[in-house]
């Protein structure tokens, strides 16, 4: 459901991307980015308000923008958006799967539910998007996806596992799909952000699973990741700049993963 907008009358040529999960963190900065970079941008997000006040912030006019309420754990929705995605531009060329929630708790504790609404929203959703962006992409002249995937699909977080593997999967469905649809021209790649500015970092620590000053200890960088950092990571993915790149997954984590100081 298209939450505001009107036709675009620029240039059909203009270059199309949608992007799950853009009304927070690091999806706003990518929205952010890609409008920088002369796309037309999909601002696609369950939280109605949250995707009305980013849309307005990020393109006041709404001349290269459009809102979309998007589910990405229901298929409908995603068809249904991706149709007015299509419909409003007359293309797409880029997919952005960042969309994504999160629970915690002991393992021996998790709940179906707590696995199902994880999976469903990261891994499952991603799975979607890109098998109905698929028919449009194939037909772009420079087709790329890039998916949100973590640290935690390389280092084991505890209290985190249904994230962790969704995670881990979403590099899987990465590395097939690359591999599968090279033939299309359509490339594959995903980013795995560390520890960075968001809503999560913050709700980690208020819930008492960790501090900030443990995380960034974590960093050989010594600080977090801005949103703004990783968006740049996505849209290198996605830009011709990377055009000889797919299936691979680009960690953007200050150094965590590479750090086995004891």
């Amino acid at each position: 459901m298209a939450a505001s907008g009107r036709h675009s009358t620029m240039s059909e040529g203009t270059p199309v991307a949608l992007i799950t999960g853009g009304a927070h963190g690091i999806g706003r900065a990518t929205a952010e980015r890609f409008l920088a970079g002369g796309f037309r941008v999909a601002i696609c997000d369950l939280d109605p308000t949250a995707l009305s006040a980013s849309v307005a912030a990020l393109d006041p006019g709404q001349q290269r923008s459009l809102g979309l309420v998007m589910d990405v754990s229901a298929r409908s929705s995603i068809a249904d958006g991706i149709s007015d995605v299509v419909d409003h531009f007359g293309r797409l060329d880029v997919l952005v799967n960042n969309a994504g929630n999160f629970r915690q708790g002991p393992s021996h504790d998790y709940l179906d539910s707590d696995w199902d609404s994880v999976t469903g929203v990261h891994l499952d959703g991603a799975f979607r998007a890109s098998q109905l962006a698929y028919p449009h992409l194939r037909r772009a002249p420079a087709p790329a996806i890039v998916s949100v995937s973590s640290i935690a699909a390389h280092i084991g977080l505890p209290q985190r596992l249904s994230y962790a593997v969704a995670k881990a999967g979403i590099e899987a469905l990465t590395r097939t799909l690359a591999v599968e649809w090279a033939g299309e021209g359509i490339r594959v790649n995903a980013v795995a952000p560390g520890f960075t500015e968001s809503r999560h970092m913050q709700s980690l620590a208020d819930k008492g699973l960790t501090t900030a000053e443990r995380m960034i200890a974590a960093v050989p960088l010594g600080r977090f990741a801005r949103t703004g950092e990783q968006a740049s990571a996505i849209y290198f993915l996605a830009s011709a700049e990377a055009s000889f790149i797919t299936g691979q997954v680009l960690i953007v984590d200050g150094g965590t993963t590479i750090d086995i100081r004891i």
